[in-house]
């Protein structure tokens, strides 16, 4: 254990709270792993130790928020509902999620926007629980005779596809003053309605 009395995991979860906190007081641009490490009552060198650079501990940020996301999301999957309904829903979802980031946390937004860009392992692999989740939607409505019987990943990539228009973070946040919602519904329903 480090002089800290903190695992591992604790310091890395202690850093991304008070980097957070920083992000949000100064602006991600402003922060510096010095100011952090020093308030964490830690040498910046042990925590480089946890974190490369900068990008590292944003990239943190931005994953534990992407996790919690998901974890959302997979627990509509897991409603005992109507599947249209449930993929609508998990759209909309989507949508209010991330527009709430841009709002409410506009700069923890950025830094995320910046890794999404980047296509960071992380981002890669929130893309890979949507499709796992759409998926198992999908094979829900199937089963139901809601949708036809079709490929499964075709119809998840043909359905996320159309929703990248309102849940895109870039574009999230391009549109960030106007109400989409009305519009991701209508897209989608007319999705859904030409593959049932």
């Amino acid at each position: 254990m480090p002089r800290t009395g903190l695992t591992a995991t604790e310091i890395q979860d202690k850093a991304v709270e008070i980097a957070i906190g920083e992000m949000r007081a100064k602006g991600f641009e402003k922060v510096r792993l010095v100011d952090v490490a020093k308030e964490m009552g830690i040498s910046h060198a042990a925590l480089y130790s946890h974190f490369q650079d900068k990008t590292a501990l944003f990239d943190a940020v931005s994953e534990r928020w992407l996790v919690k996301l998901d974890e959302k999301q997979d627990l509509l999957v897991k409603e005992k509902r109507d599947p249209i309904q449930k993929i609508l829903t998990w759209f909309q979802n989507l949508h209010r999620m991330k527009l709430e980031k841009v709002k409410l946390d506009p700069e923890l937004y950025k830094a995320f926007d910046m890794a999404a860009e980047e296509s960071k392992p992380f981002i890669q692999t929130h893309l890979s629980n949507m499709h796992t989740q759409m998926s198992k939607l999908v094979t829900e409505a199937i089963n139901q005779k809601k949708i036809k019987k079709r490929d499964v990943n075709l119809v998840a990539e043909i359905l996320i596809s159309a929703g990248t228009a309102f849940t895109h973070p870039k574009l999230v946040a391009q549109h960030s003053d106007e109400n989409r919602e009305p519009l991701l519904v209508d897209t989608i329903e007319a999705v859904l309605k030409g593959l049932g």
